[in-house]
């Protein structure tokens, strides 16, 4: 006689013997009892959960010679011809292979002769999702309303591919994959009946391999033992099955926490060197990262982390060398590297850069200390520009700006200083720490620089603040929709008295569209009614790459920077995008 494999051999022949499955099988022995049988029933979920198996005990329960009853005597004629597969009155068809229409009506005409000598007419049709939709029409009839003596089962692993017009006729009943730890148990008892030794780990590794299929498990086992006999080493089961040794996994993790980037470029060596599948290790290596951040999250990780008590520890003490974020950056990483080893025609240069750039990741400060820092910084008083007072400043000083000569000996006296002197007083004046005595050499020195602003005659340039900036882009809308749109990607640059700079990117399609004279006729106008002034309106070029929309760009008092320049200086002068760029250790660059 011919070897008959494990998943046949060890194939559910009673309910109770159906692994995981109980919430199912329970309510069909109920069914029965209570004779509430349908008359179609269809089995959905994962290839190798008991699908088939289930169906094949239902129609020996339900044709039983003792029965109907909630389980097969498998002693009975009908028990034993329908084990066999050749019962005259339970039929099982293949989908696949009988999808047409005139198989469907074949199948139609044959249910209205009775049974040859058993209760039920059962179909049993597998994979029934591969059937066509006229083959599917050609049943709707027959599935409705069938004779009393016919029973349909119908098997699929894609039922969102039938049709819901059938799914609305059926009992669905929806089989899940089963847990590691009763597959463990069912191999367990296997390898103990069959006098094989195996080790508890080989069997887990094992069922970790089969993704919840039964069959995927016993199938596997049948060829480990073919290969090492009754003695099963745990290199037996990675040699023949093609996986990464746990070891490998263990080094590569360890030569992360350690920054050390040769160390992983060897690993990938050694893995390349044996044959070993890289996209395969890269999930392996995702698993583990997985196993890690499920360490670090629970404080009781033995219920969602399935791995022998040795390993659990050695991993327990790998978790301790990694912070949570850290842990989560790796694994963002690795995803991410995981997908370009699948598409790169070099795999293996893919791998050694990913598991590079982990080792070298700087170590990452938890997201709520970064926050609190930055409070803290928006929380403390701060000057941009000038840090001392104008008591304090020296002829010559300069803070920002150029120096100027002015009445009233005020030589080399910033205008910039005295601005910043001002800010200084009310920010100082409120904290108690700028004394009485102070004040009037201050207040001296700012009337001395309104008399030299009306001796010049200089012009005094407002800040164009947010609030302006989009109220006049809102105002432009309204007047003027599609110029409006335009002046949305300008960058507000200087407000005067008696003209509006707005500066664009040169080159770029909004910049040339406000050069057109008819777009600037129309743009004055509208400033002029929102400033209630009459001011000029100034197109000024960017450089490509300055895109700070909304952001306020203060002008130079002298105009001699450049509008983009200004815009960098401005960023680098606040004090948050400082604290920023230092927790980060980044930099200001253009894009």
């Amino acid at each position: 006689m011919s070897y008959l494999v494990l998943a046949r051999q060890w194939r559910p022949q009673v309910f109770e013997e159906v692994i995981g499955q109980k919430p199912i099988t329970q309510t069909l022995q109920n069914a029965i009892s209570q004779n509430r049988v349908s008359h179609a029933f269809l089995f959905s979920g994962p290839r190798g959960v008991g699908k088939t198996s289930t169906a094949r005990i239902l129609a020996k329960a339900l044709n039983c010679e003792k029965g109907p009853q909630i389980n097969p005597c498998n002693q009975c004629a009908n028990c034993k011809e329908i084990t066999d597969g050749i019962s005259m009155d339970v039929i099982e068809i293949d989908g696949a292979s009988n999808r047409g229409i005139d198989e469907s009506r074949e199948l139609r005409e044959n249910v209205r002769y009775t049974p040859a000598k058993s209760r039920y007419k059962i179909y049993i049709i597998d994979e029934v999702h591969m059937l066509t939709r006229e083959a599917f029409n050609a049943l709707l009839k027959t599935l409705e309303e069938p004779p009393g003596h016919i029973i349909f089962v119908f098997a699929t692993t894609e039922p969102h591919k039938i049709p819901a017009t059938i799914l609305s006729r059926c009992q669905r009943y929806d089989f899940k994959r089963i847990s590691l730890k009763e597959m463990v148990e069912n191999l367990k008892q296997i390898v103990e009946r069959e006098g094989i030794e195996i080790s508890q780990r080989g069997l887990l590794v094992i069922a970790r391999e089969s993704e919840g299929s039964m069959r995927d498990a016993q199938s596997l086992l049948d060829q480990i033992i073919s290969y090492g006999g009754k003695k099963i080493r745990d290199e037996d089961i990675t040699e023949v099955l093609g996986l990464i040794d746990q070891k490998i996994l263990y080094d590569t993790i360890e030569a992360i926490a350690d920054r050390n980037g040769e160390r992983c470029v060897e690993i990938v060596e050694h893995i390349y060197h044996y044959g070993y599948d890289i996209q395969h290790f890269c999930q392996n290596l995702l698993h583990t990262l997985r196993n890690l951040i499920l360490i670090k999250l629970s404080e009781h990780p033995e219920g969602l982390v399935e791995l022998p008590p040795e390993e659990l520890e050695g991993l327990k003490k790998q978790a301790e060398r990694f912070q949570f974020e850290q842990l989560n950056h790796l694994f963002s990483l690795l995803l991410k590297g995981e997908e370009e080893v699948a598409q790169s025609t070099y795999p293996r240069t893919m791998l050694e850069i990913t598991l590079i750039r982990m080792a070298t990741l700087r170590p990452v400060l938890p997201i709520d200390e970064i926050l609190k820092k930055l409070e803290g910084m928006e929380k403390t008083p701060s000057v941009r520009g000038a840090t001392k007072t104008p008591e304090m400043s020296q002829p010559g000083d300069s803070i920002g700006s150029k120096s100027v000569s002015g009445k009233g000996g005020q030589a080399q006296k910033s205008i910039a200083v005295v601005k910043a002197g001002e800010k200084v007083i009310e920010k100082e004046k409120i904290s108690g720490k700028v004394s009485e005595a102070v004040l009037p050499s201050i207040r001296e020195e700012a009337k001395d620089l309104e008399v030299y602003r009306e001796e010049r005659n200089l012009e005094e340039s407002r800040e164009f603040s947010e609030e302006v900036w989009r109220g006049l882009v809102d105002f432009t809308r309204a007047r003027n929709p599609i110029l409006g749109s335009f002046l949305v990607f300008g960058i507000p640059i200087r407000l005067s008295d008696e003209k509006v700079e707005i500066g664009f990117e040169k080159d770029s399609f909004h910049y040339d569209r406000m050069l057109e004279k008819g777009n600037r006729s129309q743009l004055e106008p509208i400033c002029q009614e929102y400033f209630k002034k009459d001011t000029k309106v100034i197109i000024s070029p960017l450089e490509r790459g300055t895109r700070m929309q909304g952001a306020i760009i203060h002008a130079d008092r002298n105009g001699q920077d450049k509008p983009e320049e200004r815009v960098k200086n401005r960023m680098g002068e606040n004090s948050l995008v400082q604290e920023a760029l230092r927790l980060f250790d980044g930099k200001i660059v253009e894009k």
